[in-house]
């Protein structure tokens, strides 16, 4: 844990080759943009353990790499999207 802190910018759905986003354990806050839902290469996201709000965008069910994810310890709401 780094103790990051602010919101995660939509901007880091232009990041199309990433692969891994390791951000869990930090004091993240705000909402998932639903530009994450562009990181098609991504296989894992990690952002558990944060200050992360809102519903979960629809958008994430474009994320067909992913094999892992953990969302947990935030106040996220709302149900995984399909794959």
């Amino acid at each position: 844990a780094n103790q990051l802190s602010g919101t995660l910018p939509s901007e880091l759905g232009a990041q199309r080759s990433l692969k891994d986003l390791f951000l869990a354990g930090n004091l993240l806050s705000g909402t998932l943009p639903s530009e994450l839902g562009h990181l098609a290469s991504l296989t894992l996201m990690w952002v558990g353990s944060n200050q992360l709000s809102g519903t979960l965008p629809s958008e994430l069910s474009n994320l067909t790499s992913l094999t892992l994810m953990y969302l947990g310890s935030n106040q996220l709401t709302g149900t995984l999207p399909s794959v």
